[in-house]
């Protein structure tokens, strides 16, 4: 059974909904998706020959490269036993090391990585 407060309660959030259907109805018949007067007074262009990015997109792996590319220059005596120089002492430059091993030795993706990041251009 269904006490007289519940009713007039469901009647008043009845009333409240169909009131914020209509409101949200009027609002999207009068502006479409992205025309509305207070999103385009937002919008301010830039000027002719100005650039809203001037940094530009940033490297990536700026990071990487440089450190690889410290390791570009040094000579590496060949090891039959693939060990890395007495120079790389830390984890971090052992794996600098490596990668330019691997691609020493004809590793395809260890190539690709270094001349993706430009660490065999002159």
């Amino acid at each position: 059974m269904v006490k007289k407060y519940d009713k007039e309660k469901m009647n008043i959030l009845k009333e409240t909904t169909d009131e914020q259907d209509e409101l949200s109805l009027k609002t999207e018949r009068q502006h479409v998706q992205g025309k509305h007067p207070n999103s385009l007074a937002n919008l301010k262009p830039y000027e002719r020959g100005v650039s809203g990015n001037p940094g530009g997109r940033p490297e990536k792996f700026a990071k990487l490269k440089k450190a690889l590319d410290e390791w570009a220059d040094k000579k590496c005596h060949y090891d039959f036993w693939d060990q890395p120089p007495k120079e790389a002492v830390t984890m971090k430059e052992q794996v600098l090391w490596r990668i330019w091993d691997k691609a020493r030795h004809g590793d395809n993706k260890c190539i690709e990585l270094l001349a993706r990041l430009g660490c065999l251009d002159d």
